[in-house]
C-alpha cells in the first residue's frame, strides 16, 4: 500500500461531509480525502478507486451505511469503516461494530474524536501493510533486508547500492547489533560477484597462531599435524566476496600480511615459497574507531587507508528510533515463522512503546528480546502487560547471613526465600489477580493460597 491513505467520506448532507474532509486536511498530511453525495455514489466511488478507510453515515436513503459496508467489504476487504450516528441510532451503531465496523461516532462529531478515531485507524491500516510486505520479505527465501525508512537507512542503502558495482575494498563501521555482516551480505548480493562465493571471517574467534593458514592456507608439512596442503579462505572466496569481520582485532603480524595482498592482490601459503594470485573483494567490519587506533599506533596507517577506500557507518538504533517498530514487526513476523506459531498479534502501542526504550544493544538487542517476548507469551497476543511481564527485574535471591548448617536445613530455608520472593513479585505483576498469577506460573490458585499463607503473605495488600 502507498503510504497515503484515502479516505472516503460519505453522506447524504454534502455540506457536512465537506465539513469533516476540511478539518481531515487540516490535521492529517498523509491523507487523500474523497467524498461522496449518499450510498450509491460511495460505492460507484469505492469500485473505481483503492479506499482505505470509509466514514459514512449510518442513515441514508437509497443505500445506508450497513449496505454500503457489507458492500464495501465483498469489494476491499481490508478497508476499515467508520460509522457516524444520531445519538437516537447509537444501539445500531454497535450493531454495526460487531457486524465489522471498526469504530462509530455520533452527530454532531467533534473534531477530538475525529482526530482519535481516524488516527488509530491509520495506524491499523499501516501496520497491516507493513505486515505484509515484512511477509513478503520473509518469504523471499535467501534475501536479506536492510530495514528502516529514516534519512539514516536511506543513505546507507544508497551507499551499499553505489559501491556494490565496484571491486574497491569496503569498510563498515558502527557499534555492535547495528547490522555490519547483513550490510556485507547486501554488498555482495547486489555486486557481479553475486554468483560467486561470500565467506564471513569472524577475526577475535581464531587463534593468533592459526589465522595466517586460516585465511591463506599451507603447504604440506608446514607444521605438525600439515599432513596434506590446505587451501585458505583466500583461495575459496576466488572471484567472490571475503568478509573480515571485527578487522580491529588482528595482529600487527596479519596487518602486514593482508596489506601485501591489497598491494598485490595475492597470498602466500603458510611453509611455501611460491604465491597464488587470487581475486577476492575485500568487505571489512568493526566496531571499534580505527582511525583512532593508527593514532595510537594499535592499527597499521597504510592498511587503514587501504581498507578505507570506501567506508559505511552503521547507525545505532537510538539515531534511527523511528524505524523500531518497522524492525519490531518485521522480528515479530519472524519469530513467529521460528516458532512455527500462527494467529498472534502484537498490538501498535506495544510498537510505539519499543520506539522509547533504549536499546544499547541495537538492533541484535531489539530482536533477541522479541523472541524473549513470544517463548514467554503463553502464545497469546502481544499487549502491554505481556512487555511488563518480561521488563519486570527477576527476583533476586539474597545472600545467606546465617551460619551454615545441614544442607536439607539450608535448603529449605533458601527455597522458602525464594519461594517469597517469586510470589511477591508475581502478585505484584498481577495486582493480586490470583487467576493470573496461576496461569503465569503455572501452580493451581489453591496451592498459591496455600503457599502465601505458609510463607505469611497477604494476598489483600497486592490488590
Amino acid at each position: 500500500m502507498n503510504k497515503r491513505i484515502t479516505v472516503l467520506l460519505v453522506d447524504d448532507q454534502l455540506d457536512f461531509i465537506n465539513g469533516l474532509s476540511r478539518l481531515l486536511l487540516s490535521e492529517f498530511e498523509d491523507l487523500d480525502v474523497l467524498t461522496a453525495e449518499g450510498g450509491q455514489r460511495g460505492l460507484a466511488l469505492m469500485e473505481q478507486s483503492e479506499i482505505h478507510l470509509l466514514i459514512t453515515d449510518l442513515q441514508m436513503p437509497e443505500m445506508n451505511g450497513l449496505q454500503l459496508m457489507a458492500e464495501v467489504h465483498r469489494l476491499h476487504p481490508e478497508t476499515k469503516v467508520i460509522i457516524l450516528t444520531g445519538f437516537g441510532t447509537i444501539e445500531k451503531a454497535v450493531e454495526a461494530v460487531r457486524q465489522g465496523a471498526f469504530d462509530f461516532l455520533t452527530k454532531p462529531v467533534a473534531s477530538e474524536q475525529l482526530y482519535r478515531a481516524v488516527s488509530k485507524a491509520v495506524a491499523i491500516l499501516k501496520l497491516e501493510a507493513e505486515n505484509r510486505h515484512l511477509r513478503e520479505l520473509l518469504g523471499r527465501e535467501g534475501k536479506e533486508v536492510l530495514l528502516g525508512e529514516s534519512s539514516a537507512m536511506r543513505q546507507v542503502r544508497q551507499s551499499i547500492e553505489a559501491v556494490a558495482g565496484t571491486d574497491y575494498p569496503v569498510l563498515i563501521q558502527g557499534e555492535s547489533g547495528t547490522g555490519k555482516e547483513l550490510a556485507s551480505r547486501m554488498v555482495h548480493r547486489l555486486s557481479t560477484r553475486v554468483k560467486k562465493s561470500y565467506i564471513a571471517v569472524n577475526c577475535p574467534a581464531i587463534p593468533d597462531s592459526l589465522m595466517e593458514s586460516e585465511l591463506f592456507g599451507h603447504c604440506r608439512g608446514a607444521f605438525t599435524g600439515a599432513d596434506q596442503d590446505r587451501e585458505g579462505l583466500f583461495l575459496a572466496a576466488n572471484h567472490g566476496t571475503l568478509h573480515l569481520d571485527e578487522i580491529g582485532d588482528i595482529s600487527p603480524t596479519m596487518q602486514t600480511k593482508l596489506l601485501r595482498f591489497l598491494q598485490e592482490g595475492e597470498v602466500r601459503p603458510v611453509g611455501c615459497t611460491r604465491t597464488l594470485k587470487t581475486d577476492v573483494r575485500i568487505v571489512a567490519s568493526t566496531n571499534q574507531p580505527l582511525a583512532q587506533k593508527v593514532e595510537e599506533n594499535l592499527f597499521r596507517a597504510d592498511l587503514y587507508y587501504r581498507l578505507n577506500v570506501i567506508a559505511i557507518t552503521m547507525p545505532p538504533l537510538r539515531d534511527r528510533s523511528e524505524d523500531i517498530p518497522l524492525l519490531a514487526q518485521y522480528f515479530f513476523e519472524k519469530t513467529l515463522i521460528e516458532m512455527n506459531i500462527q494467529g498472534m498479534t502484537i498490538e501498535p502501542e506495544v510498537l510505539s512503546y519499543f520506539a522509547t526504550k533504549d536499546w544499547p544493544g541495537n538492533v541484535r538487542e531489539l530482536h533477541n528480546y522479541i523472541r524473549r517476548l513470544l517463548v514467554f507469551s503463553g502464545r497469546e497476543n502481544i499487549n502491554m502487560t505481556a512487555v511488563q511481564r518480561i521488563d519486570s527485574p527477576a527476583p533476586q535471591l539474597p545472600p545467606l547471613e546465617e551460619e551454615l548448617g545441614p544442607y536439607k536445613a539450608m535448603k529449605a530455608l533458601v527455597a522458602d526465600r525464594f519461594s517469597r520472593i517469586y510470589i511477591e513479585q508475581l502478585l505484584t505483576t498481577t495486582s493480586g489477580n490470583v487467576s493470573e498469577a496461576s496461569r503465569i506460573s503455572g501452580l493451581s490458585r489453591v496451592a498459591i493460597g496455600k503457599l502465601s499463607q505458609r510463607l505469611g503473605i497477604d494476598l489483600g495488600r497486592f490488590r
